[in-house]
């Protein structure tokens, strides 16, 4: 198994936003959940551990395996968890009221801090630590302690945040796992590429592969590592369900064939997908749901060539951490899936996926895809699914997309769509909600697009569409960019 730094997921946007910039300088790493134990870290060949919690959060170490601090794996408390080892080695701290600070940040001559920018800084909710014998101070804002280093040098705590783009934060993740860890920066493109098909050739031995193409990056990615592991024994099979935008089924399968050369099968499950939605309201069955109609087709698409052993799936790593799960079987039957599940993917973040699919030359308008949920605009319509609000909830979700692309912000944008919900004014039309976000530090943050933009999209919505009678948009940020929908 590969050498790794886990990051302990105290806090999930500040994991993933320390796992990426980690992963941004070649550095293998993984978020892990913050309960491990020693022997569940071990066995995942862990090089160092990485705590970290939001500077706000409680200073507690609540859950966390006391035996990985003095396992004699290298260690790095940020935030919130430096005051909480200070306690915990029996110091005590004092916390300053007050949102944020100016101070003169003085850092010990350690490899830990090398290239890093002393002098005057603007930090946030510091807590000073009074340290008791045993622990070292080697950070000093404006001479009172934030943090320190103790476990005969194997445990470095120190309250400076995690920020994207920040120069001297990258720098300090970067020298705890190359210089305190021993780690080597072979994160890389094409490492990650060779690594993938290895393990689709592996897992295939001589049998045909299927992979589940649904337009995404991902899958787009997998099916040309899948291509480059196995050549002319993979199948490619795009699914129908009903549930996706406004010409989407023809354009994936035409640019699979003109950007790649791969000859993708269509399945068409429309009727079973939206008979098999009817009366259904609530997003988590309709997510299940779809994940097992999906599992039917993949088996049914099994049943007619029995030499498909290996299905390939795009599940990345922002999917296992913020809740999907692959097509599994339905509750009371026997878990033998005819199909083994490949996910090539699957350990890499969303944007590691994008330059993956840049490194392998597929085009942008795969590379830049923004991202659609499993159960397509099924879980874009807030109640029941019927065809016509599905046709209606196309129509709008074109007029936006239009909108953005003659307004030239679809590169600047992660994510837009549009939705549909009842208007509770008009128990005969509907509200369509308008969404574009942006992501900013690990979070999907509403983008201030032009008012005359907007303006246009309702417009058009209102004038075309009659049965709709309100639009909005929609400002609320989400936790994470995963979670917006």
């Amino acid at each position: 198994m590969q050498d790794a730094i886990l990051i302990l997921d105290h806090d999930a946007a500040l994991a993933g936003l320390i796992a990426r910039t980690l992963r941004s300088q070649q550095i293998y790493c993984k978020p892990v959940s913050s309960r491990i134990t020693l022997a569940q870290a071990l066995r995942q060949s862990p090089r160092g551990l990485i705590l970290a919690a939001r500077q706000d959060a409680p200073t507690t170490l609540s859950g966390l395996d006391l035996s990985l601090l003095t396992a004699g794996l290298p260690v790095l408390a940020l935030g919130a968890m430096a005051p909480a080892l200070c306690l915990h080695y029996g110091g005590t701290v004092l916390h300053r009221e007050g949102e944020s600070e100016n101070i003169t940040l003085g850092l010990e001559d350690q490899p830990l801090f090398e290239g890093m920018t002393r002098g005057e800084r603007m930090l946030h909710a510091l807590y000073d630590l009074t340290l008791p014998q045993g622990l070292a101070c080697l950070a000093t804002a404006t001479e009172r302690c934030i943090g320190f280093t103790g476990e005969g040098g194997k445990l470095y705590a120190i309250q400076y945040p995690i920020e994207r783009n920040d120069p001297d934060a990258i720098q300090l993740l970067r020298n705890f796992a190359t210089l305190v860890c021993g780690m080597e920066p072979l994160w890389s493109e094409g490492y990650i590429i060779d690594r993938a098909v290895e393990g689709i050739r592996a897992a295939a031995g001589g049998n045909r592969v299927l992979c589940a193409v649904s337009g995404g990056v991902d899958s787009a990615v997998c099916a040309r590592l899948a291509h480059m592991a196995v050549g002319d024994r993979l199948v490619c099979v795009f699914v129908d369900t009903g549930l996706f935008r406004r010409g989407e089924p023809q354009a994936v399968i035409e640019s699979f064939m003109e950007t790649m050369g791969l000859v993708v099968a269509y399945e068409d499950a429309q009727e079973t997908y939206l008979n098999a939605l009817r009366g259904v309201t609530l997003a988590a069955d309709k997510e299940r749901i779809a994940s097992s109609l999906l599992r039917q087709v993949f088996e049914k698409q099994h049943s007619f060539d029995p030499e498909l052993h290996i299905l390939v799936l795009g599940t990345n790593y922002n999917d296992t951490l913020y809740g999907f799960t692959p097509p599994k079987a339905p509750a009371g039957e026997a878990e033998t899936p005819p199909l083994a599940v490949c996910e090539p993917v699957r350990g890499l973040f969303k944007d590691e996926v994008r330059r993956l699919a840049k490194a392998l030359s597929l085009p942008g308008s795969i590379a830049d895809r923004q991202p659609f949920p499993a159960s397509g605009l099924a879980l874009r319509i807030y109640g029941e699914i019927t065809p016509e609000r599905l046709e209606t909830l196309r129509k709008a979700d074109a007029f936006f997309s239009e909108e953005i692309f003659a307004g030239g912000h679809e590169r600047k944008l992660w994510q837009y769509y549009a939705a549909m919900g009842e208007n509770p004014d008009d128990r005969d039309g509907y509200v369509i909600i308008l969404r574009a976000s942006q992501a900013c530090s690990g979070n999907a943050c509403a983008s201030r697009l032009p008012y005359d933009l907007l303006e246009r999209v309702v417009e058009r919505i209102l004038a075309e569409l009659p049965e709709v009678t309100r639009v909005l948009y929609d400002m609320t940020p989400s936790q994470h960019y995963s979670l917006m929908e």
